[in-house]
């Protein structure tokens, strides 16, 4: 296989898996509303068939998107100086994680505060007020929320750039093996030793489970990218991986039924990682194997995708906020949240992102749509293009 084909469909590939990741993204987050898990709002009456579809939902969203952002950060370093690198990735995501601290995620927060009583007047007010006093989420109402992943990403970029630079210019490359299925142990040492002592925040400065379960999941996507032959591998091995997939979730569910194991256990932590890590080998496999091409779809959602999850929570809150206070029933809102937020964010995006420069720089995109001609030949851009 020629270099250029190999890019082309490392380059399609990982883009359909990150916008069907985001995708899933507003189910999850609509589901968020119903299941009591004391999300930023709640409907009153919970939905508790969707408990699991969450739990599962919940361990393999992100990893899979970490993964991809590890694995454009490979691809990226191929085409660009270090200084570029860092300026592109500056631009295309501690801009838009700026932007959207200050512009998109107060109504989150504003909507949270009318529901619990905490807030009783107009927005402009709540915004000067609150949110200008730059007092930390949750006892303040200043925050990143769902940005979280843009904010860790490019502490990431930060971090890990020597070593990313070190095994670029390494000689040797490791090449693809059995022992790829291992790496779901370190995740899962990692959440047995810190989950209890830093539970899950999102706030960075004492998050430390969850900063070292993504920070190794982008390095394995970095130094998997970095493979030769490594997609057509886990390609080859796919219908194993999905053994070992059905097999992990059969056996993990079956304990919990039984008793034999409890949630939080060191045996839930090490086998619910390696669960989430052989779905990932699952989706990267069989992506590859039916995935490798562009059409029109591709070439319009991975343009949108990055700013579909900038849009995404906020729209669902507030669209929540008024939903959930209706005498309808709980799949009844889940149903019209959904799709609301859906089709509020493809009105926001294609009546107003897309089509101004400055709001193109603030979400992330490039500030010029790319042409048609540019379209025909999108194959051959390289997937750090796109990839945050």
């Amino acid at each position: 296989m020629r270099a250029t084909d190999e890019l082309k469909e490392r380059y399609d590939f990982l883009d359909w898996l990150r916008v069907i990741a985001i995708f899933v993204l507003f189910f999850f987050h609509t589901g968020m509303i119903f299941v009591g898990w004391g999300w930023h709002i709640v409907n009153d009456q919970t939905i508790p068939s969707l408990q699991w579809p969450m739990d599962i939902a919940h361990r393999l969203r992100m990893p899979l998107l970490f993964v991809i952002a590890g694995a454009g950060m490979w691809f990226a370093l191929q085409r660009r100086s270090t200084g570029m690198f860092v300026k592109e990735r500056t631009i295309k995501l501690l801009l838009p994680l700026l932007a959207g601290i200050f512009l998109i995620v107060p109504p989150q927060i504003y909507c949270e505060r009318l529901l619990d009583g905490q807030w009783t007047g107009g927005y402009l007010a709540f915004y000067a007020t609150r949110v200008l006093q730059f007092v930390p989420y949750p006892k303040g109402d200043f925050s990143w929320h769902h940005l979280w992943f843009i904010l860790y990403l490019y502490v990431y970029v930060l971090l890990l750039l020597p070593l990313m630079l070190w095994w670029k210019q390494g000689a040797q490359r490791v090449a693809p093996g059995a022992w790829l299925y291992l790496l779901g142990i370190p995740l899962g040492i990692n959440e047995v030793l810190l989950k209890s002592l830093f539970p899950e925040s999102h706030n960075l400065v004492s998050d430390w489970y969850i900063f070292n379960h993504y920070l190794l999941l982008t390095v394995y996507g970095y130094l998997m990218a970095s493979m030769p032959g490594i997609w057509k591998w886990l390609s080859d091995v796919r219908r194993w991986s999905l053994v070992g997939g059905v097999a992990s979730f059969i056996l993990l569910i079956s304990l919990f039924k039984a008793g034999v194991i409890d949630h939080g256990s060191v045996a839930d932590g090490l086998g619910a990682n390696i669960f989430t890590w052989l779905w990932v080998m699952v989706f990267l496999g069989y992506g590859y194997r039916y995935l490798s091409f562009v059409n029109p779809l591709l070439i319009w959602a991975r343009e949108a995708s990055y700013p579909f999850y900038i849009l995404h929570q906020t729209v669902i809150v507030v669209i929540g906020y008024y939903i959930i206070q209706r005498p309808w029933t709980p799949w009844t809102k889940y149903a019209v949240i959904l799709v609301l937020s859906m089709s509020a964010c493809f009105a926001l995006y294609e009546g107003c992102v897309r089509r101004f420069a400055l709001l193109r720089l603030l979400f992330g995109m490039k500030a010029e749509s790319s042409s048609p001609r540019a379209f025909s030949g999108a194959g051959k851009r390289s997937l750090g293009d796109d990839l945050q």
